[in-house]
């Protein structure tokens, strides 16, 4: 695909950080540190692509989700659930949104999306629609948790090729969860973080992924632990 140019790419990720120079560290703090308390018959809906898709299998992070929180709250009828399809951008997932999700009538939506429109769509684009996702969302009275996208490639020391699109992309969305007020799942922090500490040879796949996007065993774990830390 064709990448963005060097000078509009810069200028962008400038505006994309310049809330977070400005506004107080105490911001994005608080949206991390936000929860969500599960309630008896809540329905948690992940959304998104490919990464949730696969996830749904014996091993992915929405079984195991779902395991664990029948484990912690075993008087609760709760239901999971995940919307997800390979390749999928945000304008997919509008595209979906009533039909598919709100039709479901779901308590909370976790949305997670983004490594494919690194790639394939502008940041105006990712953002404008991420944001009327989660309006739409909220205009439903749908709880939702925002999660930052993950990988391609996990190199740690920011060398994979698509790193710097990756990094404005998760900027946006933890910008969107900061304006909207909701409970940040910061993925793609966490992912570096791990990397940094277990991947002494900078490999760009194999840690918590079998290609650098999609995840692996260790990677659906790891991915169900981040997603487990937002629910009560």
């Amino acid at each position: 695909m064709k990448r963005h140019s060097h000078a509009w790419f810069v200028a962008l990720l400038a505006l994309a950080c310049a809330p977070t120079v400005s506004a107080a560290t105490s911001s994005f703090d608080e949206a991390r540190s936000k929860t969500v308390e599960l309630k008896n018959q809540d329905h948690v809906l992940f959304f998104g692509d490919s990464l949730t898709y696969q996830a749904q299998g014996a091993t992915g992070y929405v079984t195991l989700v779902r395991a664990e929180l029948a484990r912690r709250h075993p008087n609760f009828s709760l239901k999971v659930s995940a919307i997800a399809t390979n390749g999928h951008t945000v304008r997919h997932l509008l595209s979906r949104l009533d039909g598919d999700v709100i039709s479901s009538k779901p308590t909370l939506v976790v949305i997670q999306i983004g490594c494919n429109d690194a790639r394939r769509i502008s940041p105006v684009a990712f953002k404008a629609g991420l944001e009327e996702i989660v309006e739409r969302l909220q205009k439903a009275k749908i709880q939702v948790v925002l999660s930052t996208l993950t990988s391609v490639g996990e190199k740690y020391d920011g060398t994979n090729e698509w790193d710097p699109e990756l990094e404005l992309f998760a900027e946006i969305a933890r910008q969107i969860a900061i304006s909207k007020e909701v409970p940040l799942n910061d993925l793609r922090k966490a992912f570096v973080e791990y990397w940094k500490k277990n991947n002494p040879k900078n490999l760009d796949e194999g840690l918590l992924t079998h290609d650098g996007n999609h995840f692996n065993e260790q990677g659906n774990r790891f991915v169900a632990e981040q997603m487990l830390l937002k629910f009560k």
